[in-house]
């Protein structure tokens, strides 16, 4: 999901070299209850050097459920000092899988298993709950059954992001060329390593422009700076938006 924000390149060139993830989250419903909350998760970015814990959708429940779940079980592990996402993570994070299942009375059965990257399973441990307090209480359970491992000594893992930098599209004039080297020139300062082509495991940065023409006669210019793996696939985009006077 995209994060609107105006920030210069060099700000850029640091979540880059932070994390290939942004994302955040909006309403979602609790599974007990039929109105929906005013619910939101910040986004969270896991660093390179933190090893975090990647809480994954539960599973065996519907998507919406299965997701709230994650996003509140990452909240309680933020809670404790602990650096938890439900989208970003490292190859040195944990991993929490959850998966649960519709009891008899109405309940829900949830069961938890933490991982290392690697696939070792650190603990497992089953819950049930029946409400949203009971919800909220669990999670706040399992953040504190996960914390003693998340506080282990970290994987000493050294990545180095490589970063291949496409070209920018739709900038009047000469200005494609200007915003690709002025990237080009925030990445250099960055911890990541430049690649004039893609490498298997690296990424590339595009950008895509589009300029309209506002009532009050000034423009506004939207910048879309996204991020793709060695796949093609979109991992994550930033959108700078600024209004400027027009023809500027």
């Amino acid at each position: 999901m995209r994060r609107r924000a105006a920030i210069p390149a060099a700000v850029l060139a640091t979540v880059l070299a932070t994390a290939f993830g942004l994302a955040g989250c909006g309403q979602v419903p609790q599974p007990f209850a039929k109105d929906d909350p005013d619910l939101r998760l910040a986004p969270f970015l896991i660093a390179p050097t933190t090893e975090g814990v990647m809480v994954l959708p539960v599973e065996g429940v519907d998507p919406e459920t299965g997701t709230l779940i994650a996003e509140l079980t990452a909240a309680a592990l933020q809670r404790q000092d602990v650096a938890a996402s439900v989208h970003a993570s490292n190859g040195a994070s944990l991993c929490l899988a959850g998966a649960g299942r519709r009891l008899a009375d109405g309940a829900m059965e949830l069961s938890w298993t933490l991982a290392r990257a690697d696939g070792t399973v650190i603990g497992e441990r089953t819950d049930a709950v029946a409400s949203d307090e009971q919800l909220a209480q669990s999670t706040a359970a399992v953040a504190g059954w996960i914390r003693p491992h998340a506080a282990l000594p970290p994987v000493n893992v050294a990545v180095t992001p490589k970063v291949t930098v496409r070209g920018v599209d739709g900038a009047p004039g000469d200005g494609n060329q200007l915003l690709r080297r002025a990237i080009g020139l925030a990445l250099e300062r960055a911890p990541v390593k430049l690649t004039p082509d893609l490498v298997e495991d690296g990424h590339v940065l595009r950008g895509e422009v589009g300029v309209d023409r506002l009532a009050n006669g000034q423009d506004r210019v939207v910048i879309s700076w996204i991020i793709e793996d060695a796949n093609g696939r979109e991992i994550g985009t930033v959108d700078q938006a600024n209004s400027v006077p027009g023809g500027s």
